[in-house]
C-alpha cells in the first residue's frame, strides 16, 4: 500500500511583512545608565575606582553581566508579538525601564567593597553607592 500526498504553498505567508517589521528595529539601541553631569562622574569613579582611594564597585557592568539573559528573555515576547502583527513602537519603552530597574537592584543588593570607616561616619550608614540617592535616582534610559 502506498500513500502519496502532494501539497503546495503559494505566497510568502506574511514572512516579508514580518521581516520588514523586524528591520524597523535594526540599528535601534537602548541604553541605561548615567548620561551626564556630576552623577555620571560619580558613577565612573565608583565603577572603576580611583587613585584617590575609591575602590572599584562595578555596578553597571555587574548589572549587564547578571541580567543579559533576563534582558533577552524580557524582550522575546515583544519580538513574538511583532512577528504576529504587533507594533515595533513600544519595545524600547518597555526594555529601557527594565534595564534601569536592573541597575538599581544591583546597587541595592550590595556585595561591593565596603565604605571606609570615615565614609560610614559621614554618611551615617555603610551602604556603598548610596549616599544622598541622587546617583541612584539619576539612572535613566534612552533609545537611539
Amino acid at each position: 500500500m502506498e500513500i502519496q500526498l502532494t501539497t503546495s504553498v503559494s505566497g510568502d505567508l506574511g514572512i516579508t511583512e514580518m521581516v520588514q517589521k523586524l528591520e524597523q528595529l535594526d540599528g535601534t539601541k537602548v541604553e541605561a545608565g548615567l548620561f551626564g553631569g556630576m552623577n555620571r562622574n560619580k558613577a565612573i569613579w565608583n565603577e572603576y575606582g580611583t587613585s584617590r582611594g575609591i575602590p572599584a564597585r562595578p555596578f553597571l557592568r555587574t548589572a549587564l553581566y547578571e541580567n543579559e539573559g533576563r534582558f533577552a528573555a524580557f524582550i522575546s515576547p515583544f519580538i513574538a508579538g511583532i512577528l504576529n502583527g504587533g507594533s515595533v513602537a513600544n519595545v524600547g519603552a518597555k526594555l529601557g525601564p527594565f534595564m534601569v530597574m536592573s541597575i538599581q537592584r544591583t546597587i541595592a543588593s550590595g556585595g561591593f567593597a565596603p565604605n571606609a570607616p570615615a565614609t560610614v561616619a559621614k554618611k551615617g550608614h555603610g551602604k556603598p553607592l548610596i549616599d544622598s540617592g541622587s546617583m541612584y535616582g539619576s539612572i535613566e534610559w534612552r533609545q537611539e
